[in-house]
């Protein structure tokens, strides 16, 4: 099944699947309380659409931070910089060297392709 689980702070916040895999999951259920409990969740969401939309597009340094719930100053240390520097790498728009995506890409094992 295709999906991406969103944690922060190494908890699981947010889970986005296809429409196609959700309907999919909706025809197979078979006890009439999982679809009532369905229905009143999707009538109740969890999280207000503009802050799953912020965290989602949100940059993705501070991103991969949050998920395992480091500090910038958590991240400084495992990247020998300071945490000044880390504020700058989260900033909108911040853009990277190559040498610094695979520090990033390393650090949170990861394709330095992710810090584009």
């Amino acid at each position: 099944m295709e999906y991406q689980t969103i944690n922060e702070d190494g908890k699981p916040k947010f889970v986005v699947l296809p429409i196609a895999v959700f309907e999919a999951i909706m025809e197979r259920l078979e006890d009439e309380s999982d679809l009532l409990a369905i229905k009143k969740a999707k009538k109740e969401p969890l999280y207000e659409q503009s802050e799953a939309e912020e965290y989602i597009f949100m940059n993705p340094v501070k991103r991969e931070r949050l998920e395992r719930g480091w500090t910038q100053q958590d991240l400084a240390n495992r990247l020998g910089v300071k945490q000044s520097t880390i504020a700058k790498w989260e900033a909108d728009g911040a853009v990277y060297r190559k040498s610094t995506r695979k520090k990033f890409g390393k650090v949170f094992r990861m394709k330095e392709q992710s810090f584009l």
